[in-house]
């Protein structure tokens, strides 16, 4: 459940001057921009360096993005700490691990989160976020247009786009607390476009000789989807169950039920397992950088940990709700 360069005030003063003043959404012309940042995010080669981070804690990694009749490809390296690198392919994932001088290889790509991905179709979000166009900046270099997202309630958090105005690529981000408060930031430093990648760059710098390989096996793992016993009795406007399904833990054979709910922008998991006495267990509020969870344990010996990049009013309505249909 844990998740691993503006002044604050600064930030503070940026995502309410587009927000404040602004008397409609301008869902008809932002909507336009996030297809071409979806478009741009698989169809654009470029390498380039990016800061992400929560909080006050940064790191940075340069990405190197190929897209090509036989599909995306794309290498992650970290530039800080133990230099990790990730190799993604349409099949597979392979991340290599200096410190631990180990690989592993994932068969199924999961979904990267690099750069940022937000839907782009909006009418079922107008009723809980505003929508506003916010002019045009300067990021790494390019010119960018800024996107205000702005939560019509206490139960979400905002947040700030800015698209490269020529390739569509999102070349920033930042995700706004209840406060205006910057809680997690995505931004390029460097970006370099290209026609075509040459192979080389998408070649890990470390060859992994003498490492050791795990290789995951998708038929030993323990995760089926099924209709759950366990609902949410209130969730916040717009928000709906995506998805349930449980896990059985390999090592201790523990069955962990979990319910995921999303409002199209933000999501939330809910997590139903046996109470122990494991310090692991979350009771009352935890937060950690821009995700809140809140836990508590039900009178039958159920804990129920709830947990999402929403505020803490959200987490704690969701898990002071939950119970057995």
């Amino acid at each position: 459940m844990k998740n691993k360069f503006i002044v604050l005030t600064s930030s503070i003063l940026l995502f309410t001057s587009g927000l404040v003043f602004a008397d409609s959404s301008d869902v008809k012309q932002v909507e336009p921009w996030l297809q071409k940042m979806h478009s741009a995010a698989h169809m654009v080669n470029y390498q380039g360096v990016f800061v992400y981070g929560q909080s006050n804690n940064l790191s940075s990694m340069k990405i190197v993005h190929s897209t090509n009749g036989l599909g995306e490809r794309e290498r992650l390296l970290s530039l800080d700490g133990t230099g990790r690198e990730v190799i993604r392919t349409k099949n597979s994932v392979t991340c290599i691990l200096p410190d631990s001088k180990s690989v592993m290889v994932e068969k199924n790509r999961p979904k990267s989160k690099f750069p940022p991905a937000f839907p782009v179709k909006l009418s079922s979000l107008v009723d809980v976020y505003d929508f506003h166009m916010a002019g045009t900046e300067v990021v790494a270099g390019q010119p960018a247009q800024r996107i205000n997202i702005k939560p019509k309630d206490k139960y979400r958090y905002g947040h700030i786009l800015w698209i490269d105005k020529n390739s569509g690529l999102l070349l920033k981000t930042h995700l706004m607390n209840e406060q205006g408060r910057t809680v997690e930031k995505f931004m390029f430093t460097q970006i370099d476009y290209m026609d075509k990648v040459p192979d080389k760059l998408l070649q890990p710098s470390i060859s992994g000789e003498n490492y050791t390989w795990y290789e995951s096996d998708e038929t030993k793992k323990q995760t089926t989807s099924m209709p759950s016993k366990w609902s949410v009795r209130h969730l916040p406007q717009g928000f709906k169950e995506d998805m349930s399904r449980k896990h059985i833990m390999p090592r201790s054979g523990v069955a962990i039920e979990q319910l995921m709910f999303s409002d199209g922008l933000s999501s939330v998991s809910v997590f139903i397992e046996k109470h122990t006495n494991n310090d692991e267990q979350i009771i009352g509020h935890s937060r950690m950088g821009a995700i809140n969870a809140c836990g508590r344990v039900l009178n039958n010996g159920i804990h129920v940990t709830v947990v999402g990049e929403v505020t803490h009013a959200a987490v704690k309505m969701m898990c002071d709700s939950v119970y057995l249909k």
